[in-house]
Protein backbone atom coordinates (compact mmCIF):
# COMPACT_ATOMS: atom_id res chain seq x y z
CA UNK A 1 0.00 0.00 0.00
CA UNK A 2 1.44 3.34 -1.04
CA UNK A 3 1.63 6.19 1.43
CA UNK A 4 -0.41 9.14 0.17
CA UNK A 5 0.96 12.61 0.86
CA UNK A 6 -1.78 14.88 2.15
CA UNK A 7 0.00 18.11 3.11
CA UNK A 8 2.77 20.09 1.45
CA UNK A 9 4.53 23.11 2.90
CA UNK A 10 4.26 26.04 0.51
CA UNK A 11 6.42 28.43 2.54
CA UNK A 12 7.07 29.75 6.04
CA UNK A 13 7.85 33.18 7.41
CA UNK A 14 9.18 34.52 10.70
CA UNK A 15 6.74 36.89 12.43
CA UNK A 16 7.77 38.54 15.69
CA UNK A 17 8.35 35.58 18.02
CA UNK A 18 6.62 32.81 16.09
CA UNK A 19 6.77 31.25 12.66
CA UNK A 20 3.83 31.35 10.23
CA UNK A 21 3.33 28.20 8.14
CA UNK A 22 1.48 28.08 4.83
CA UNK A 23 0.35 24.59 3.78
CA UNK A 24 -1.68 23.07 0.99
CA UNK A 25 -4.15 20.33 1.98
CA UNK A 26 -4.49 18.00 -1.00
CA UNK A 27 -7.55 16.25 0.42
CA UNK A 28 -9.68 19.41 0.61
CA UNK A 29 -7.73 21.28 -2.11
CA UNK A 30 -7.32 24.32 0.12
CA UNK A 31 -4.55 26.45 1.60
CA UNK A 32 -4.06 26.55 5.35
CA UNK A 33 -2.08 29.24 7.18
CA UNK A 34 -1.41 29.32 10.92
CA UNK A 35 1.16 30.23 13.56
CA UNK A 36 3.33 27.27 14.55
CA UNK A 37 3.16 28.26 18.23
CA UNK A 38 -0.64 28.26 18.24
CA UNK A 39 -1.09 24.81 16.74
CA UNK A 40 1.14 23.31 19.43
CA UNK A 41 -1.19 24.75 22.10
CA UNK A 42 -4.44 23.75 20.34
CA UNK A 43 -6.48 20.96 21.90
CA UNK A 44 -5.77 17.62 20.22
CA UNK A 45 -9.40 17.14 19.17
CA UNK A 46 -9.41 20.34 17.09
CA UNK A 47 -6.21 19.60 15.20
CA UNK A 48 -6.05 16.58 12.97
CA UNK A 49 -3.58 13.94 14.08
CA UNK A 50 -2.31 13.63 10.51
CA UNK A 51 -1.36 17.33 10.44
CA UNK A 52 0.44 17.09 13.80
CA UNK A 53 2.42 14.06 12.59
CA UNK A 54 3.36 15.85 9.35
CA UNK A 55 4.56 18.95 11.21
CA UNK A 56 6.60 16.87 13.65
CA UNK A 57 8.40 15.19 10.74
CA UNK A 58 9.30 18.62 9.26
CA UNK A 59 9.96 20.42 12.57
CA UNK A 60 13.73 20.82 12.18
CA UNK A 61 13.43 22.36 8.72
CA UNK A 62 10.59 24.64 9.85
CA UNK A 63 12.48 25.85 12.93
CA UNK A 64 15.69 26.46 10.99
CA UNK A 65 13.87 28.58 8.39
CA UNK A 66 14.50 26.18 5.50
CA UNK A 67 11.14 27.00 3.89
CA UNK A 68 11.28 30.78 4.52
CA UNK A 69 10.19 32.64 1.41
CA UNK A 70 10.52 29.55 -0.81
CA UNK A 71 6.98 29.72 -2.24
CA UNK A 72 7.19 26.20 -3.64
CA UNK A 73 5.91 22.84 -2.44
CA UNK A 74 8.23 20.76 -0.30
Amino acid sequence: MAKVIRFTILWTEQLMESRRIHLFDMKTQSRISFNHELIERAPRWTVEKELITFLQSKERKIDSGYYDGKKHAS
